[in-house]
């Protein structure tokens, strides 16, 4: 039997430290947990980012064992056992013996049905590798155990290859070398002041890339949960490539209120790519502030880009500029919609110096997305750096399709199993006429489901 690829699997659905065995990398394991963690409250991280990132051995593995024992503390055993999972060392074999018997565990727990029994030999096949570490048998290699598990799994000879070219002198763009980048070089910085610490790890620190994998098999769960917007999906596919850091060219998606514009953008990237997303609102936006301010400012702040590369601790967020038609046009305190432009051209965002923190960054690999009702009013030059895409609105015919995502959605956010018993044909056609009249808005349909569910629920109760 052939074993399946585990990343057409939701990585939400099973224990974080399972979602570890299947990484091609430490770099993509340790992106993956560190946007894991930073949701857990209680558990601080910034003071140990620059020697979690710095690529260097023994303050990394330090970092590790020191947010391991954090987490424990707050009673947060999945994730204290993947930072212990990111602090073993090949070339020490005793490292591996605290967390062996906890992966073997959630292996053998994880599923005990034969539905998933391709999914369980997958994290087997890779465990082994994990196995034969602790026994020595790599103890003279210079690869993290992440990286030795998929050069075993695809039996490559060549440790040193990597997906992504270095970056060649005569590229006009800033390429990646190897699946990490230093978006803000010390010898173009200047000295952060007391205002800026949570800035410092940003400082020579060589952050991810996050790659899109199963390309194939995410944009068909996308179709099949939004099938009025295939179209669409397909052109902001256009730029994606299995394996190539996830980068997309500037978008802009246009279409009526509550098409689902914001919810497809948050979706694909953060949900199904694991792309951490910075949502600004443009609606709210009355000056420049998206550039930040002045590094003498008592107050000052970098640029949203920047703020977005921080929270993410990635070299590739998403920035999502929601409503840009609704941002100010007073041009008194400057205008969100110039404070774009800059940022829209890679080459230009390759150096694109931060007025806050006075230094110059590479933001290159950040994708800009932005939404609007209509871009009629948007100036000239922002529409011509933006790929201008139409979101349909959905019809009756796409109402089976959209009103089943809504109920598993709302099944995991109420903590209950993803199945939910179908759609009666009368539910459907109640539903239909109360959507019809709320003019086939995805928002609306939302409380629609809702409602549905509370009625079921209510009849039930009373049988």
């Amino acid at each position: 039997m052939t074993a399946k690829d585990p990343s057409s699997e939701t990585l939400s659905s099973v224990p974080l430290p399972i979602s570890l065995l299947w990484q091609p990398d430490w770099r993509y394991a340790a992106g993956f947990f560190w946007l894991r963690i930073k949701e857990i409250n209680g558990v601080q991280r910034d003071d140990v980012a620059t020697d979690f990132w710095s690529g260097t051995k023994d303050p990394c593995k330090k970092a590790c064992r020191t947010l391991a024992d954090r987490l424990f503390a707050e009673g947060r055993g999945e994730e204290a056992l993947s930072a212990l999972m990111l602090s073993v060392d090949p070339t020490e074999p005793q490292t591996f013996e605290i967390v062996l018997p906890q992966l073997v565990y959630a292996i053998d727990h994880l599923w005990e049905g034969s539905a998933e029994v391709e999914t369980k030999d997958y994290a087997l096949q890779r465990l082994s590798a994990w196995r034969r570490s602790a026994r020595g048998d790599f103890a003279d290699s210079d690869d993290n155990i992440f990286r030795i598990a998929q050069l075993q799994k695809s039996n490559q000879a060549d440790r040193t290859e990597s997906p992504i070219p270095a970056r060649s002198q005569n590229d006009g763009e800033c390429e990646p070398e190897k699946l990490s980048i230093v978006v803000m070089p010390k010898g173009k910085a200047t000295k952060l002041n007391n205002c800026q610490t949570e800035y410092n790890g940003l400082v020579d620190a060589k952050l991810p890339l996050l790659l899109a994998r199963d390309v194939g098999a995410v944009r068909a769960k996308l179709i099949a949960e939004y099938p009025h917007a295939v179209g669409v999906i397909d052109l902001v596919f256009r730029d994606l490539r299995e394996g190539e850091p996830v980068r997309v060219s500037p978008i802009l998606l246009t279409g009526p209120a509550g098409a689902g514009k914001t919810r497809l953008v948050r979706r694909l990237f953060s949900d199904l790519f694991g792309i951490g997303v910075y949502c600004y609102d443009g609606g709210g936006a009355s000056d420049n502030m998206f550039s930040g301010s002045p590094k003498a400012w008592g107050n000052t702040t970098p640029s949203v880009p920047v703020r977005a590369v921080t929270q993410m601790h990635i070299a590739n967020p998403v920035v999502l500029v929601d409503e840009i038609e609704k941002a100010g046009t007073s041009s008194r305190n400057g205008r969100l919609w110039h404070a774009l432009l800059p940022h829209l051209e890679r080459e230009t965002a390759c150096r694109y110096r931060d007025v806050s923190l006075d230094a110059e960054l590479d933001l290159s690999w950040i994708s800009h997305i932005a939404t609007a009702n209509s871009v009629e009013n948007l100036p000239v030059p922002l529409k011509d750096r933006y790929r201008i895409i139409r979101v349909p609105a959905p019809t009756l015919a796409d109402l089976p399709a959209l009103a089943t995502n809504i109920m598993r959605q709302l099944a995991v956010e109420n903590g209950e199993p993803e199945f939910v018993w179908p759609l009666a044909n009368d539910e459907i056609e109640v539903m239909g006429r109360a959507w019809e009249k709320a003019g086939f808005s995805i928002r609306k349909l939302q409380k629609i489901v809702a409602a549905t569910l509370a009625a079921r629920d209510s009849i039930a109760a009373r049988h």
